[in-house]
């Protein structure tokens, strides 16, 4: 009986293997955007293996069964890659959100005189500002240690509830459009907000400093100027900003969440 309760179960994994390789592709898409798995030094091969598990586990949970697929090669690529589009732009909202401390570490960096101190972020592999990356690793660390990372997984199975297999929407989907390009003006306005103690204070010192070198025109400003905003932006960086990482990140974690729901919602058909 074991070995024919076994053959049952072979026998139906692979007459639904096509269903399997559509959920498999979703995830793929997902994988590319998604903090922290997402980087380039993020062995490849353990990428992979953890989306076939991940839609292993979503295909034997049996909640993926409402499948939309034309009947002929043709169409069932045409849902592979509409799969694939649906994963990426659920990631890509995630992106989009964590990648916003980077911009509001070179506005910091601007006013305190770091702009010329980018590093290699081994992530991403490219320039970026050096309070950025710093506040950039420790969201992700905490993203890790608080359960954020499950509850994006978490989000990516309910997007099966909201957007079953061959229903979304993307081409013509002005509602899309028009919240992405929402998103991009709430990620920009949360950045400034993070930077505005240290940019607001800047503001003031180089508004000093300009008052300064109107009454006293023999003194340097490069000489005083640059290395006072360098010890007061630094001071404020320990005694304001790292205090209050943590609401940074539930500010930034709660805007990821909202912004891959809100993607969801915008792929349904109308």
């Amino acid at each position: 009986m074991d070995n024919l309760a076994a053959y049952d179960v072979i026998v139906y994994f692979f007459s639904q293997i096509d269903l399997l390789l559509v959920i498999l592709v979703r995830l793929l898409g997902f994988f590319l955007f998604v903090p922290v798995i997402s980087g380039q030094n993020i062995w490849m091969q353990g990428r992979l293996f953890l989306a076939l598990v991940m839609a292993i586990a979503l295909f034997m949970s049996g909640n993926v069964t409402a499948v939309y697929m034309m009947d002929s090669p043709l169409g069932y690529v045409y849902i592979l890659l509409l799969e694939f589009m649906v994963g990426m732009a659920m990631g890509y909202a995630l992106f989009a959100t964590f990648n916003l401390i980077f911009f509001a570490g070179q506005l910091m960096d601007f006013q305190i005189g770091l702009m010329m101190v980018n590093v290699l972020d081994p992530m991403t592999q490219i320039q970026v500002p050096l309070t950025g990356n710093l506040f950039f690793f420790s969201l992700l660390a905490m993203l890790v240690v608080t359960g954020g990372l499950h509850g994006f997984f978490y989000m990516f199975f309910y997007s099966y509830t909201v957007l079953p297999i061959g229903t979304a929407v993307i081409a013509g989907n002005s509602d899309l459009a028009w919240y992405l390009i929402l998103l991009l003006v709430q990620t920009m306005v949360l950045a400034v907000a993070i930077s505005m103690p240290i940019f607001g204070t800047m503001m003031v010192i180089n508004v000093a400093l300009g008052v300064m070198v109107k009454t006293v025109p023999q003194m340097n400003i490069f000489v005083v100027g640059l290395p006072f905003k360098l010890i007061v932006g630094s001071i404020l960086l320990w005694i304001v900003m790292v205090p209050n990482i943590g609401t940074m990140y539930w500010l930034i974690f709660n805007m990821a969440h909202d912004a891959m729901l809100e993607v969801m919602w915008g792929l349904r058909p109308r």
